[in-house]
């Protein structure tokens, strides 16, 4: 349950941040169609609301430098897509930094941990519990809403689909005959229902694979037959256009975004502009002589039918009364070449289409949101104090909020305990992580957290419960819990890692090969992300929650390659050589391949890298995604 509770707030947040994006695609359509009202025809005023659609619908786009999303900082600012790592076991969350390697000259320890945690979530924006509070509540409301009204259109949906089947009648044949003629006018093959019942007022269309035209009961007596045909005509051109689809498509938009009135009333004036545009399709199958008869016919069927409530994914000839005039404004100046979209109209889209149907540059998004982040870190400078009761092999065996909460004889904890080990080392260091230790705490430099551990003999065996500063303390501010872990032995292992694996002694790679060159290596690389595995980036959206540790990468002919290390403000070079598709630090014997790949008009590298995790804990690479800049 607790899950799902969190996946609803992950797509909360989606849905906001699309929301606004298209927000702002709203009022600029609505700009343009003032500004521009006698210019453009009813085809380019319809079909310019559906890139309002796709933003919705999209939920990533490429970059560009063209955006209009570069020039709102309001948006670029605005907390940026939660990304879930695939390792789900339970509901704490491990925060853990960009690890660093001992021969980079910034770390001592070359025994590093990177960790994928409980539940290791990356959040990337500036959050406080009293946000995280606001947010889950928000998140809860809207999902309430997006069921209550889900659950109240379909059930109208089924309760008339139900009455239909109970209470209609084919057509006659004369009837049927006009819609035959016109759907041989507007070349539309396949079979198509005719159907009259008192359950509709006005002319409808619903279905898409099998369509239904819904025609009222006592039709003939408000329209005379022989203007029947106009009344088939409209709707037949809904179906050629597909507006059955493209109503229950707006009609999921405004029950996801229902809390949104810009969205809801650019989502209303996209159906109206679909009803006039349809009458534009219309009018182009009939003679330019018979315009003002099919304009009288819809004027007739407003006036003798009361208000029509539209049904979800329905197609009516006369849905809103009050916006007839504007529709009948719109067929007396109809000309047949207005509807085909003019040289401008297919300019402005392309042009509106290049600037909205595009995100910031990922380089301006990373800038934003780094300037945004805030984590909870400790005072860690504290000088070495020996305690001769920690040091030995400490193996877990619960996970309690509370150290009054364990018990010897019950285990508080359901899941898999994610540490399994720790092995405390006399001179300050934890075998095989991150971790070192002074009297009462364990400090981790790369997190910046200081976790005190208490001691106790309870029942004849030594317990220490170990705060467990995990992300849910860096990122969220929470309190932390405690691992309970038991004393096996007061000889640590020096090759099993927090996992309980043995991982044996330090790892070499090969590093003894010859030059190869590679002119697609050349030049300046810039970090823009750090992954579990290459598939998992996703431009725009940094995965990872710290700073990264790797700036940039510049590589030189001849295979030399300066690596570039950022720490407390100040950079570090490092000097690496490469030969095609490997980096090689021939220092801490490894060799790090390297794949360069092209992404939305991008050139991405992926580069393996190969830390302590990977040479000490015998834990895989993740790989820092970097791209070129020159």
């Amino acid at each position: 349950m607790l899950r799902l509770f969190f996946y609803n707030y992950i797509l909360f947040n989606w849905i906001v941040q699309l929301s606004v994006a298209a927000s702002i695609l709203v009022v600029l359509i609505i700009i343009i169609r003032n500004l521009h009202r006698n210019i453009f025809g009813a085809k380019f005023q319809y079909i310019i609301w559906f890139v309002v659609v796709l933003r919705l619908i999209v939920p990533q786009l490429p970059t560009s430098s063209i955006s209009i999303f570069n020039y709102i900082p309001k948006v670029n600012q605005m907390p940026p897509i939660i990304v879930a790592n695939k390792n789900i076991q339970n509901t704490r969350i491990i925060s853990t930094g960009a690890r660093v390697n001992s021969a980079y000259g910034v770390y001592d320890d070359k025994d590093t941990f990177r960790g994928a945690g409980l539940t290791s979530f990356s959040y990337i924006a500036k959050t406080t519990p009293l946000d995280q509070s606001i947010n889950f509540i928000f998140s809860l409301i809207w999902i309430i809403g997006v069921l209550g009204i889900s659950i109240y259109k379909m059930s109208i949906y089924i309760h008339f689909h139900n009455k239909i089947k109970k209470g209609y009648y084919m057509c006659d044949g004369e009837i049927s005959n006009v819609l035959e003629n016109c759907k041989n006018k507007m070349n539309i093959t396949g079979n198509i229902k005719l159907v009259q019942t008192e359950r509709v007022i006005s002319p409808s269309l619903i279905g898409f694979i099998r369509p239904i035209i819904l025609l009222p009961k006592n039709i003939e007596e408000i329209v005379p037959i022989d203007k029947l045909n106009y009344i088939f005509i409209h709707e037949l051109a809904h179906l050629k256009r597909g507006d059955v689809v493209t109503n229950w498509i707006i009609l999921i938009l405004r029950t996801l975004h229902w809390f949104n009135p810009t969205i809801q009333y650019g989502l209303v004036k996209m159906c109206e502009d679909m009803e006039i545009s349809c009458d534009s399709l219309a009018l182009s199958y009939i003679n330019d002589d018979e315009t003002k008869a099919y304009g009288l016919t819809i004027l007739t069927l407003a006036e003798k039918l009361s208000t029509h409530t539209r049904l979800p994914g329905m197609a009516s000839l006369v849905s809103n009364k009050s916006k007839m005039k504007r529709r009948i404004i719109m067929i007396k100046l109809f000309n047949k070449k207005s509807y085909k979209l003019s040289a401008m109209a297919m300019a402005t889209i392309l042009v509106l289409g290049c600037s909205v149907l595009t995100d910031a540059k990922a380089s301006s998004i990373k800038k934003q949101i780094a300037s945004k982040i805030s984590m909870h870190q400790d005072k860690i400078d504290y000088p070495f104090v020996n305690d001769d009761q920690i040091i030995g092999r400490w193996q877990s065996v619960d996970f309690v909020n509370e150290i009054n909460d364990f018990k010897v004889d019950s285990k508080s904890f359901k899941g898999n305990l994610y540490v399994r080990e720790l092995n405390v080392l006399q001179d300050g260091k934890v075998s095989k992580t991150a971790f070192t230790w002074t009297k009462g705490l364990f400090l981790n430099e790369s997190d910046k957290t200081a976790s005190k551990y208490v001691i106790k003999e309870i029942e004849g065996s030594t317990y220490m419960f170990f705060e467990w500063k995990s992300g849910d303390y860096t990122l969220w501010g929470r309190k932390p819990s405690y691992y309970v872990m038991k004393k096996i032995s007061s000889t640590p292992s020096l090759t099993i890692n927090m996992l309980g694996k043995e991982v044996g002694n330090t790892r070499i790679d090969k590093v003894d090969y010859s030059f190869i060159d590679d002119s697609q290596v050349i030049g300046k690389w810039k970090s823009v992300d750090f992954v579990k595995n290459a598939n998992d980036f996703r431009p725009g959206i940094q995965s990872w929650q710290t700073d990264l540790f790797v700036d940039n990468l510049n590589f030189s002919k001849g295979g030399n390659v300066s690596l570039c290390v950022a720490k407390d403000g100040e950079t570090y070079n490092v000097n690496l050589t490469w030969t095609k598709d490997l980096v090689i630090d021939k220092n801490n014997k490894t060799a790090s391949k390297y794949i360069i790949k092209e992404i939305n008009g991008s050139t991405y590298m992926f580069y393996e890298w190969k830390s302590g995790d990977y040479t000490e804990a015998g834990m895989q690479p993740w790989y820092y995604v970097l791209e070129k800049t020159d």
